[in-house]
């Protein structure tokens, strides 16, 4: 078990990466992880109530390989698992084992079709609400510590530090996100072919960087970034940016400046530095061919070649004044022929397996959040 001391000090040090969650996915990510690491678990589950109290929504997780855990969004209707609406209600702890006869039969049928042999539910609560669950995993059948109930409620505890910190940072930057819309939009409405694309690559390009299971400075990055991406045109005359047919060569030269511009526009706004590389470097090319440094391969930050690849796809996916939009088919084709010349691979397969999966719809909803 180890000195009391020494295990306060490893769970202080577990819990630490809370001091930089960017918002309560991230912070129930952290929690998640710091639970597999006090229980010796090998995954966990982290769940919240809707508002109604009906149903469960896996939010976070965090899993010890070779074990696996689910990183898509699955929702449960509590009235099909009566023990687990009990654990809420009583706000109380429940350990059941795929081999006891005396559990629930739908817990234990659940416990097993996902792999483990032993699971403890936790209620949890933010604020003094009970807002959900927090379950670890055992592969094998193996019993949890008399004690593991109280160290999730301890570390639930840190979690609460954090809540309100995390609270009025997101809504502090919901009004600075609110306001850039704003700017993206007044540029969008010189262009109506380009109307909504900021909004649309946002929610795909936040997507796609969850997906990727990146850190929250490169989700950051990549949230800023795609918003601000093309800001650079608003040094672009409109005789250039609403031409209805192809661009000349001097036309285009003029057009590749925009990316600096935009750089240059914002590098004084301290909150806005994230967004820099990504407005600089979102039309390199993963084999150096694009513009304006030439980077290659890896040397592309990465919310770069992540908001590259979105703004690609839903360039092909909309309608221009020289051709109609591409079907999703064929612009995910698109997006797999020209990996490894135009785009990251890995951000062009893996968007193009989310698209296949789960549409363009609430993207980012859809994906548990995985602590990095």
């Amino acid at each position: 078990m180890g000195h009391p001391n020494r295990r306060i000090a490893d769970l202080i040090t577990d819990l630490t990466p809370m001091n930089e969650s960017a918002d309560l996915p991230d912070l129930f990510a952290v929690l998640a992880r710091s639970v597999v690491r006090r229980l010796g678990a090998d995954a966990c589950l982290v769940s919240i109530c809707d508002d109604d109290g009906g149903r469960l929504r896996d939010v976070a997780a965090s899993v010890e390989p070779p074990a696996e855990i689910n990183t898509l969004v699955e929702e449960y209707d509590l009235e099909e698992f009566p023990a687990t609406r009990e654990v809420l209600e009583k706000q109380s702890f429940l350990e059941i084992s795929v081999n006891d006869s005396d559990a629930d039969l739908r817990e234990r049928v659940m416990l097993e079709s996902i792999g483990f042999g032993r699971v403890l539910m936790c209620a949890f609560s933010i604020e003094d609400e009970v807002v959900g669950t927090i379950e670890a995993y055992r592969s094998d059948d193996r019993p949890f510590r008399t004690d593991d109930p109280e160290q999730v409620d301890l570390m639930v505890a840190f979690a609460n530090n954090h809540y309100s910190r995390i609270k009025l940072a997101a809504k502090l930057e919901s009004h600075y996100t609110e306001t850039m819309e704003a700017l993206t939009s007044a540029l969008e409405a010189r262009d109506p072919q380009t109307e909504a694309h900021t909004g649309r690559i946002s929610n795909l390009s936040l997507a796609l960087a969850v997906a990727l299971k990146t850190t929250p400075d490169v989700r950051k990055a990549t949230h800023l970034g795609a918003i601000l991406h093309d800001v650079g045109k608003i040094g672009i005359s409109d005789t250039i940016l609403q031409k209805p047919g192809p661009l000349t060569d001097e036309e285009w030269a003029i057009m590749r400046l925009h990316p600096e511009i935009g750089e240059r526009m914002l590098r004084r706004v301290d909150f806005l530095r994230p967004a820099l590389p990504v407005i600089r470097h979102h039309h390199e090319r993963w084999d150096g061919g694009g513009y304006p440094d030439g980077l290659t391969g890896d040397a592309i930050p990465l919310a770069a070649r992540i908001v590259s690849v979105c703004d690609a796809y839903d360039a092909m996916t909309s309608d221009r004044p020289y051709r109609e939009a591409l079907s999703v088919d064929v612009a995910c084709g698109e997006l797999l022929k020209n990996s490894e010349k135009q785009f990251d691979p890995t951000c062009a397969r893996v968007l193009v397996t989310v698209l296949a999966e789960m549409g363009e719809e609430d993207l980012e909803e859809k994906f548990v959040r995985f602590a990095t």
